[in-house]
Order: structure tokens, then sequence, then C-alpha cells
């Protein structure tokens, strides 16, 4: 297959996740925004938005941060090698070992969840009745860490013989089971922030039970089958004890952030919380997409001893990512304010919380391309089975994100924790880039730095002329419908601007640009 061909596969496969992640993140809005409206930025959203990090950092670390990079790579060679009884075989045995391991992390959690709650909220312990009710949500959530480390071996699987609609479509399961709790108990209930957990696991049981179907029609069997002497199963958990803090270093510094942030004025770990959503919302449409593309496809190159078309598939990856992230920072921090009153500015939400997030944001979006690259570049590594190499970069970003943290909080308070990992991430990107050509060799890099600068140039322009346009056309506070109004045609025409300023200076970034939100391929030449 030569490299046109295989662009077309990744950018048809990229639209394929992006869809359902698309919707998901919409979903995930509407949670946010019932989250905001029962919690606001008071002692019980600060004690969820804390409880929370300790069930999502361990999700991170041995679902996406662990289980996926691990698993593809080991599945694709043992498929590649062995009979398809063997494969599924092997398949089925890593589910039930994935299975065993977690329930007892989930026990264990359980068990010490006072103590974990002391070290994750030690800011809280001058409020019993907060740090008293993140333990009591701590421990309602640990067991969703088991069905997502589950559905996303999964998805894993799923990923690796091309299906990637379905596992892309779970998260929209779980945010559907956080709203239908919010909606039918939250108002009912003392406590709303107890009802948002209950419904943080029940999403996570449907994030499982979606994809079991699916997993039985490619050929997997649930017999029970546990084998921790399988020896294709003992690299997976080679490459997964490095890979617990590979690509969940960056959650790792996030919940160092909100650790930090309980010491700071009431509301900042909640507005830290509030506004990394929107941060994510902008990286999940595409990069995240992007990357669980690549990893079977770099896998494969990988396998084939293809290093020619890995680096230049990964060039081509990161060309689009700059492409599509630099805009979309761009637009965030010209109307970070606006963006955050329209999305949640309702009831305990009001408008010092509204003051706080965008603060936050504005730092966040600053860092929003490096978080794409650094993903995109850890997708690299782990379909060359190296997953030591991105932690001992992520080690040295986290101890430098630690002293920016202490100097930037005291000046800047929450908001200067968003701008630590913001900077981290610049570092972090430089560091696996530098990193990786010295293991596969120099990356074509005149194509996606002429791609960066280009677009970084139309996205400032286009940042300056929708602060311009929102200031001309706002008309100070008014109602939910006319800010929305607003906020939407400043967004169209941030958009038209960014679109007609690339065809100007270079037309082929924008068909990289029109690519990825059309079924049709674009030109053969890049």
């Amino acid at each position: 297959m030569d490299h046109d061909e295989r662009r077309r596969k990744i950018l048809r496969s990229t639209l394929e996740v992006t869809v359902p992640t698309a919707v998901s993140r919409l979903l995930g809005y509407v949670r946010d925004l019932l989250q905001a409206f029962y919690l606001g930025t008071g002692p019980a959203a600060d004690a969820f938005t804390v409880a929370y990090t300790i069930p999502n950092l361990l999700r991170r670390l041995t679902a996406e941060g662990a289980v996926t990079p691990a698993f593809v790579p080991v599945f694709m060679r043992v498929e590649g090698e062995r009979s398809r009884e063997e494969t599924w075989r092997f398949a089925t045995r890593a589910f039930f070992d994935l299975a065993l391991v977690v329930s007892g992390l989930v026990l264990l959690g359980i068990l010490f969840a006072p103590g974990l709650v002391r070290v994750i909220a030690f800011g809280f312990r001058s409020d019993p009745a907060k740090e008293a009710l993140t333990l009591q949500l701590t421990r309602v959530m640990f067991p969703y860490i088991l069905f997502v480390s589950l559905a996303a071996l999964a998805g894993a699987i799923l990923n690796s013989r091309r299906r990637f609609f379905v596992p892309a479509s779970t998260p929209v399961l779980f945010n559907v089971a956080f709203i239908a709790a919010a909606l039918l108990l939250a108002s009912r209930s003392a406590q709303p922030a107890l009802v948002f957990a209950w419904g943080v696991v029940a999403g996570g049981v449907l994030q499982l039970a979606i994809q079991i179907p699916f997993l039985v029609k490619e050929g997997m069997s649930f017999r029970f089958r546990a084998s921790f002497r399988d020896p294709d199963i003992r690299r997976v958990a080679r490459l997964m004890v490095p890979g617990l803090f590979a690509t969940g270093l960056y959650q790792v510094n996030f919940a160092l952030s909100r650790m930090l942030a309980s010491v700071l004025p009431q509301g900042s770990a909640a507005s830290l919380y509030y506004s990394s959503r929107v941060e994510e919302l902008a990286l999940g449409l595409f990069s995240i997409s992007l990357a669980s593309v690549l990893l079977p496809t770099l896998a494969d190159r990988a396998s084939s001893r293809d290093v020619s078309g890995l680096k230049s598939t990964l060039a081509f990856s990161l060309k689009l990512v700059f492409v599509a992230t630099l805009p979309a920072a761009a637009g965030l921090l010209a109307l970070s304010r606006p963006i955050m009153e329209v999305l949640f500015k309702r009831g305990e939400f009001g408008a010092s919380s509204a003051a706080m997030t965008a603060g936050c944001l504005v730092f966040f979006a600053a860092g929003l391309p490096f978080l794409a690259a650094v993903k995109i570049l850890s997708t690299a590594f782990f379909s060359l089975e190296d997953t030591r190499t991105p932690v001992r970069v992520g080690v040295a970003v986290m101890a430098v994100y630690l002293g920016l943290s202490v100097v930037l909080m005291g000046p800047l308070e929450v908001r200067g924790l968003a701008l630590a990992l913001s900077l981290s991430q610049l570092l972090n990107s430089f560091l696996l880039f530098g990193a990786l050509e010295r293991k596969v060799g120099p990356v074509p890099k005149l194509g996606f730095l002429g791609s960066f600068f280009k677009a970084a140039a139309a996205a400032a322009l286009m940042g300056v002329a929708v602060r311009l346009f929102f200031g001309a056309i706002h008309r100070g506070p008014a109602g939910t419908l006319r800010q929305a109004e607003e906020l939407a045609a400043s967004v169209i025409l941030g958009i038209v601007v960014y679109v007609t300023l690339l065809l100007l200076i270079d037309r082929r970034d924008a068909r990289s640009l029109r690519a990825l939100f059309s079924r049709r391929p674009p030109e053969a030449r890049r």
C-alpha cells in the first residue's frame, strides 16, 4: 500500500472515530452543565472533583495509559504469527487476567480510601464535612476502574481488528448514564454529588457491556481462561509496567494540580476541572481520535519493519494535528470568558465561577497543540513496543511541572497550575520528538513545521478577528440565548477567517483540514 492510500485510510478511520467522539463531547458538556448547575464551585463540587480524580487517574493509568498501548502491538504480532484460535485464546486470557488484577486493585482502593483521600485532598482537613464527603464518593466510584479498564481492553481488541466506531462510541453511554442519573435523581437527593458518583459506575458498566457482543462476533470466547504464565501475556505485562505512567503522566500532573488546588481559595479544584473539560472537548474531537487510529496503523508499520512508512505517517499526522488544534487554541484564548458563561453560567455556577474558570482556560488553551502532539508522539513509541522512553521523559517533565506549579501558583493562584501544565507539555513534546528521532532516525520535519507556522499565523489573526468581532456585537449582560448567538456568530466568523487565510497561505493545508471533516480523501500530493 503506498503512502497516499495509507493517509486516506487514516483520514477515513479518524472520521469514523471523530463522529462518535463529537457526540460524546457534546453529551459530556451536558453532563458537566448538570454538575455545574447542581454543585457550582462550592464544597460539594470540590469534593466530587477530587474524589473523581482518584478513579479517573487510575482509569487513565490502567486503561488508556497501559492496557491499550501495551496490548495492541502484541495482539497484532500474535495475529500475524499464530492461528486464529491461538490469537483469541490470548485475547481471552488477557481479559480475565486484567479482570483479576484490577479487581484486587479496586478492593485495595476501597479499603485504603481514607489514606488516599488524606493524600489527594490534604487541603480539605480544615473542613471535616468536605473530607468525609470526598471519602464517601471515592469509595462509591472505585469499582468504575474495573469496568472501564475491561472496556478499554475490549476497545483495544476491536481497534486491532480495524473496528473503530463501537469503541469510540462507549463514552457516549457513559455520559448517557450520568445524565440520566442527574435528571432523574439529583433534584430529589439531599446530596446530588452522591447521585453523580453512582452515575459514573453505571456508565462504566455500559461501556463494557456494549462491546461484548461485537467481540463475540469477531471470534472471542468469554469462557474463563486466566494464565499469567503465557509468554505473550508476560510481554504485555512488561510493556504495561512503564506504560502505567507513559500516557498517564499528564493525568498524574493534573491530579497533582488538584492536590495543590485544594490549598487555594474555594472553587479552585472545580474551576480547574471545568476549564480542563473544555480543553478536552477541543482535544478529543480530533487528536485523540487520530491517536486511537494511529496505534494499530503504526504498529503494523513497525511489525513489518517499514520505518520509512512509519516516519512518513507520523509526520503527516503531526501536520494534521497542528492544522486542527492551533485555531481551536486561538479561539479558546480569544473567547474564554464568553465560552464559560454560555456553557456553565446557571444555577450555582455564577459570574465569579465563570471568571475563575475562564482564567484557567486561557492558560490551558496555550498548551493545547503541544498536548495533542504528545499524544501522537507517545503513540509512535507504543507502536514500537517502547513504553520506557515516554516514562523517562515524563518523569523529567513532572519534576519541571512541580517546580513551575510551586512558583506560579503564588502570583497566579489556580491559573498558575494551568499554565504550569501547558508549559510542561511544550517541554514534553520537544523531548519526545528528539528521543524518537534518536530511535528511528530523522523524521521529515519540513512539511509539518511549515504547516505549524502557517497555521499559527492564520490562527493568531483569526483570534484577533473574533475577539474584536465579539466585542463589537456584545451588548453586556443578557439572557443565555443571546449570549449563545453572539458566541456562535463569533465562532462561525473564526472558521471562515481561518480557512480563508489558510487558502491564501497554502491551499494544501486547507485541503488537509477539509479532509478531516469529509469522506472525500485529500489529493495525493502533500
